[in-house]
């Protein structure tokens, strides 16, 4: 989310008049002409540096009333959300973790408010990227390994109480070779292959992916 308006008033701290500009360093309080503000530091180039909150505000469920619809409280440098710091979005989903160029960067937790859902790990301009897990709420089963482009790419699929399923995955679902290894100490290895409901050379059959599994063996 952007956090800049051409409109504001500035409130610096230990003072009581308001300005209509950025006019010096120093710590003030922002307040934009939708009611969104900002609390931190400025420097000589009038840029947001250290420590900071920015509350956004939009309408409520009266026509004169505003809410807080997203608020990030965290760290600044020049200008941007860079270092640690705490978003909670207008869904109502939560990250805490770094930040670099207002894109989440580096380790953080990232907690979906309508599931449950919980990734913990690394992330590039803005994406899962890098080591990682995701739990899912409704299960608790997890998907734990290698991310790219914000898609799990390789690692495994831990079901709990059941299976772990290892192999590569292909938009963020297992796809190709792979293997199951049940709680019971049976292990079953396959391939999760895509396959046409209907005539094969229907090009608008819908496609599903099926796991062909091998004999399996046992470890126990």
């Amino acid at each position: 989310m952007g956090d800049e308006e051409s409109e504001y008033k500035v409130l610096y701290e230990g003072e009581e008049a308001e300005t209509n500009w950025i006019s010096k360093a120093g710590k003030a309080t922002v307040t934009y002409a939708d009611g969104s503000t900002f609390v931190g530091t400025f420097d000589e180039e009038k840029l947001k540096q250290g420590a900071g909150v920015y509350t956004w505000m939009g309408p409520g469920e009266d026509e004169d009333e505003k809410k807080v619809v997203a608020v990030y409280d965290g760290e600044y440098k020049d200008g941007v959300k860079s270092g640690r710091g705490k978003m909670t979005f207008p869904s109502g989903d939560v990250y805490d973790g770094f930040w670099k160029d207002n894109k989440m960067e580096g380790e953080g937790t990232y907690t979906y408010k309508a599931t449950g859902d919980i990734y913990s790990g690394a992330f590039s301009s803005g994406k899962k990227s890098g080591e990682g897990r995701y739990e899912f709420g409704a299960d608790a089963s997890q998907l734990v390994g290698t991310w790219a482009d914000g898609a799990i790419a390789t690692g495994s699929w831990v079901l709990k109480g059941a299976a772990v399923y290892a192999g590569a995955f292909k938009n963020g679902k297992p796809d190709g070779e792979g293997s199951f290894k049940f709680e019971s100490g049976i292990e079953q290895g396959g391939s999760y292959v895509a396959k046409k409901e209907g005539e094969e050379d229907d090009e608008d059959a819908p496609v599903t992916i099926a796991w062909e599994g091998k004999p399996v063996f046992s470890t126990a």
